[in-house]
This record gives structure tokens, sequence and C-alpha cells, in this order.
């Protein structure tokens, strides 16, 4: 249980000095069940994906995962559709623990039942190590990012992108509703014309989430308004909204529920 007396950290340099990657990964993603029993929204979340890039709405070879973290999960499924994926995140050490997976380093964190889940999903004679050795292979490079600055990318600069996914990572990454919007005008810059946008966040009132035994800030009121409003102002499209329900105990992360979004850039 959080304890409540903790100091909530905040978006910026908080990350860089506190935010633990793998305790990121023991608090959320460790011990994922195989059977879907609707609830988790792990199965969710890679169900959705699957369905996203299997229904071909969003084509072409350069896929830009902005938040990535130290998590796989946000580009399994774009990595069958996908040669040239880029993953990015703003902290260092959650950019080296993804390349401990990349390099199938013995001390990674074992996304074993992930893949599985996922082979089961695609079906055929896709096996996870398919999977794994697909993924190794699409992902081009791990970068810094930050999504408050005009150029997430900067220094280096990209042409734009066929897709942009970002999971969980915007709601970390502002204070106030201001800045969310600004953050989504920034990501925009980084989408082609006619490209996709695959955005994944919390709704409804979450206002924090704990990492290890440090408890980290999320913007609140997120609603779905809100977003359809501020992606128009960012120049898209054809916004489609899913929801689900959390099934987080609220002393983890108190957000009733998470939203997968995606958009087309006009």
């Amino acid at each position: 249980m959080a304890d409540t007396k903790m100091t909530l950290r905040m978006p910026g340099e908080d990350y860089i000095r506190y935010f633990q990657p793998r305790g990121l990964l023991d608090t959320y993603y460790r011990d994922f069940p195989q059977q879907d029993d609707g609830k988790d929204y792990r199965h969710w979340l890679m169900n959705t994906h699957h369905q996203t890039f299997k229904s071909g709405k969003f084509k072409g070879r350069r896929l830009l995962d902005v938040g990535t973290g130290p998590n796989i999960m946000s580009v399994l499924s774009a990595s069958k559709y996908f040669p040239d994926i880029t993953c990015t995140d703003y902290v260092q050490n959650c950019r080296d623990e993804l390349q401990m997976w990349l390099r199938d380093d013995p001390g990674a964190f074992d996304f074993g039942s992930y893949l599985q889940y996922l082979s089961t999903l695609e079906g055929g004679s896709t096996t996870p190590e398919d999977i794994a050795t697909r993924l190794r292979t699409a992902v081009k490079a791990v970068l810094p990012c930050d999504v408050t600055q005009p150029n997430p990318l900067a220094p280096q600069s990209f042409e734009p992108f066929d897709v942009v996914v970002s999971c969980l990572c915007v709601d970390s990454a502002c204070k106030t509703r201001v800045e969310y919007c600004a953050c989504l005008g920034n990501m925009a810059s980084l989408v082609k014309s006619g490209g996709g946008l695959i955005l994944v966040g919390t709704l409804n009132g979450g206002t924090m989430y704990t990492v290890g035994k440090e408890i980290f800030y999320n913007v609140p009121d997120i609603d779905e308004d809100f977003l359809r409003d501020s992606l128009e102002k960012a120049g898209f499209e054809n916004v489609e909204i899913e929801l689900q329900s959390s099934n987080l105990d609220v002393n983890l992360a108190n957000t009733p529920a998470f939203y997968y979004l995606t958009a087309e850039k006009a």
C-alpha cells in the first residue's frame, strides 16, 4: 500500500532522479496470466493493439513509439507490420532497461508470458521466439524523447513517421490540461500527413501511480471531450476512443479507467 505521507514526484527532473524501471515492471507487469478474464488491463491493451494493427487501419514502414519506457508491450504487435521501429523515452534508466531486453541479456526482464499470449492471438505457426526475434530486428533505435518540447526528439530530426504510438506517457509528463494539449501538438509534428496516432492513457481523475517505493503524479481530469478537442486542434481527425475500466488497487494507481485512442493526421 502506498504511504500517503510520501513525497509526490512530479514530471521532469523527479523522473530522472527517482524513477526505477524495474520497479515499474515488477509492480505492474510481472505474473501476466494467459487466461483472459476480461478485467486485466494488460489483456485489454494487448488485444486492442493486436486488433488495431491486424485491421490494416494504419499502414507504412516507419513507426515511432513515444515513451516506450522499459516495456515492450506497445510495440509487440506493431513489429509484425512495421519493419522500422524507433523507441524512445525521457529517462536514461528506462532506455537502458529496454536495451537489455533487445540485446537478450540474461538479466533482462522476462516478457515470455506476453510473447506467449501474443503468439496465441496471432495463431498460425508464430512462436514466442519468432515474435521476440521479429521485434528485436524491427527496433532500429532507442532514443531520448521529451514530449514537452516542440521537437520531442531534439536535438535529432526525423522525417515524420507513418504511425506514432504513445502509451501511458503524456499523463505523467504533464502537470495540467493545458500542458497535456501542448504535448499532443508536439507529438503531432512527428506524424506525417495522412499518418496515424495511437494514444493510450488514463481517464476521469487519476492523480497518482506507484512505482516501487515512490509515488508519481498523473495529470487528472482528462475526459473524452477534452481529448477530441485537443486532437482536433493538433490537426487530427477520425478520432476513435475505446474505454476500459481499471482493475488496479486505488492505493497503487487511483485511475478509474484507461482509454485507447486512434486518430489520423489530416
